[in-house]
């Protein structure tokens, strides 16, 4: 199997095309491609949440 030249994103790779889920009929892969992979269809990773301290934790001068 050759390798692609390029790792950009095809409609044809897409997981929603490959099930025949898609209706759109577009160049390039719309917003909401997702990769087709052997586990089915996979969420995008989300950032990772930060927690900072409450605001009444934070030091403050006395009124």
């Amino acid at each position: 199997m050759a390798a692609r030249k390029s790792d950009t994103p095809r409609c044809e790779d897409c997981y929603f095309r490959k099930k025949m889920l898609c209706a759109l009929d577009l160049e390039d892969p719309c917003v909401s491609f997702r990769p087709n992979r052997p586990e089915g269809l996979v969420p995008p990773k989300q950032p990772v949440l930060l927690l900072r301290p409450p605001r009444w934790a934070e030091d403050r001068p006395a009124a």
